[in-house]
């Protein structure tokens, strides 16, 4: 009973040690277009200072994201391309718009893009522009995927979603350390059944 004891104490202890290892708040995010084609990505903020509602714009230092990335696919899946508009906190997008409610895990405003790649062809998906690149008052309209071509400054749109799905990632280091303690608990329950169906 006393190593049962003892395995419960290891648990908490390990799981009490990884919590605060990484503050850090993981989130992937998704949609797909009414043409077929999808985006994927991910963001990630500090959860320990960030606000219930978070707001970014611009490039330049940003206020709560840490990263945000976006990759695009075509309807047949294949990777067209993929960038980070954040950084360790630092956006390189003049474009970027970002309004995210930690509470109820709403993306409802989104301007994010791939030209991070240095491709001349790069995505960009907004609710901040309408389906003919006009903008508009920031979340009136649907999510525009576009591609744009850099050297000649033009963008196509390829299609819209009406709803960015976002989904908690679970952190490495929490996911190890749990995996860690189950494993010891499950070493001292074996050796426990051992000893006493031997004894």
């Amino acid at each position: 009973m006393k190593r049962i004891a003892s395995a419960g104490l290891l648990v908490t202890a390990v799981l009490g040690f990884a919590a605060p290892v990484s503050q850090g708040a993981t989130f992937a995010y998704s949609f797909t277009t009414n043409t077929g084609y999808t985006g994927a990505g991910e963001f990630s903020y500090d959860a320990a200072t960030a606000p219930a509602v978070i707001v970014e714009s611009g490039s330049g230092p940003t206020t709560s994201l840490l990263s945000l990335s976006l990759a695009v696919f075509s309807p047949s899946s294949t990777l067209l391309d993929s960038g980070s508009s954040v950084i360790n906190s630092v956006s390189s997008s003049p474009y970027l718009g970002f309004e995210y409610d930690t509470a109820t895990l709403a993306l409802s405003l989104l301007d994010n893009n791939t030209t991070s790649s240095g491709n001349d062809l790069s995505y960009f998906v907004s609710n901040y522009v309408d389906p003919a690149n006009a903008p508009v008052t920031p979340g009136s309209t649907t999510f525009n995927l576009f591609s744009t071509t850099r050297s000649t400054n033009t963008a196509v749109f390829l299609g819209s979603a009406s709803q960015i799905v976002v989904t908690p990632v679970p952190e490495p280091a929490t996911t190890t350390a749990a995996g860690m303690a189950f494993l010891a608990v499950g070493g001292l329950l074996r050796r426990r059944w051992r000893a006493l169906s031997t004894g």
